[in-house]
């Protein structure tokens, strides 16, 4: 870096001596010439590396990129939770057991790290991060006094040593649990219990600054009256510092199954921030579909600008391929996975689009990394 202004000195001296030394009018017109596109090359040069080649620790014209992406627990829960008769739970808790061992969520997780390697986000809002245990024998029957605490799958942990075997360094920013159930279900061995438990997770990339994080559930959840089920949902959030500008980066899920449901954690989502006035980045699956559904238009009644209607790539959508996630064609068909902004000045440079999505993204075995895409916002500030 200390070689720039040392040329630069040398260079106009250079040209100065050789133009006040003598010579006719001809010569001189040409060293003047040449002292110009001198400067102007200098002056270029310094240009291009105050944009480009700076260091990644004092860039402050770096553009903010953020994605948000739903990894998919490997197997939808609807089956399970409209049971009309209890007894049918366990052969239900069975086949979603079963789906989400054939969904290789260890394979997935390795493209989607791939994935994230390719954009580098400074946060990202993951959705569905599931801790899968089980017990055996299992002592659900008639009631349950041990939990099950054998590990199958934590998919935090496969996915944060995905990334790291990408050279890439990210870590846990905030989390929120959400539902944690455990049920019994039928095996060739007899029964065994299966606990699930859910969360929503914020990572950041390792040079953004973060600070007080959170989490919180909403009050208002779907109730499986025949389970004697409350589907728990909440929200994450932390302060994350890009470029010296801090942002409140919040992260959701809210419920699928019931409208009802959906609305009311939506006003309470923007209840809960409403009084924030840092510039605030919200990241989720909002399970309400854009431009028209009820929680989409509340958000954007409350002042969030979607940022998928800027410069955009595609359609947008973001849910969902088959259950079994091995379609062959993308199934996409809704837009529901989104990326809001509050009290921010949009820049006139933001850039987004869908991933996971493409057929180049399915594992060797057909599996798509997910039944969602992913969705990726870049923002350019000038």
């Amino acid at each position: 870096m200390l070689t720039t202004p040392i040329n630069k000195k040398l260079g106009i001296n250079l040209a100065l001596y050789y133009l006040f030394l003598g010579g006719n009018i001809l010569s001189k017109l040409k060293i003047i010439f040449v002292l110009f596109v001198l400067l102007f090359a200098v002056s270029g040069c310094e240009r291009i590396t105050d944009t480009v080649i700076l260091p990644a620790d004092t860039s402050d014209t770096q553009p903010l990129t953020v994605m948000t992406y739903n990894v998919y627990v490997g197997s939808s829960a609807e089956p399970l939770l409209s049971v009309e008769n209890v007894l049918q739970a366990p052969a239900e808790v069975a086949k979603m057991y079963n789906n989400v061992m054939a969904s290789d969520f260890p394979g997935r997780a390795k493209a989607i790290a791939k994935i994230i390697k390719t954009h580098q986000p400074h946060v990202i809002g993951l959705q569905e991060i599931s801790l899968i245990r089980r017990q055996s024998p299992g002592d659900f029957i008639p009631d349950n006094p041990t939990l099950a605490e054998e590990v199958v799958f934590d998919y935090l942990h496969i996915l944060m040593s995905a990334l790291q075997a990408e050279g890439l360094n990210y870590q846990i920013a905030a989390q929120v649990e959400n539902i944690d159930v455990e049920m019994p279900m039928f095996t060739a061995a007899g029964i065994v219990d299966v606990r699930l438990t859910d969360y929503d997770v914020i990572l950041s990339r390792s040079d953004v600054e973060i600070s007080n994080p959170m989490a919180a559930n909403y009050k208002n959840s779907l109730t499986i009256e025949m389970l004697g089920l409350a589907v728990k949902r909440g929200y994450a959030a932390v302060d994350a510092t890009v470029s010296g500008v801090t942002y409140r980066v919040v992260n959701t899920h809210l419920e699928r199954l019931t409208e009802e449901n959906r609305v009311a954690q939506t006003q309470e989502l923007v209840d809960s921030l409403s009084s924030e006035t840092m510039p605030i980045i919200l990241l989720g699956d909002f399970n309400s579909r854009a431009p028209d559904g009820t929680g989409y238009q509340i958000l954007l009644s409350a002042g969030y600008a979607d940022v998928w209607q800027m410069d955009s790539e595609g359609t947008g959508n973001t849910c969902c391929q088959d259950d079994d996630i091995l379609n062959e064609m993308s199934d996409l068909s809704v837009r529901i996975d989104q990326i809001f902004v509050r009290n921010l000045q949009l820049p006139t440079s933001v850039m987004t689009q869908t991933v996971g999505d493409k057929s180049s993204d399915r594992l060797v075995s057909g599996l798509w990394p997910s039944d969602h895409a992913g969705v990726v916002a870049q923002f350019t500030f000038e």
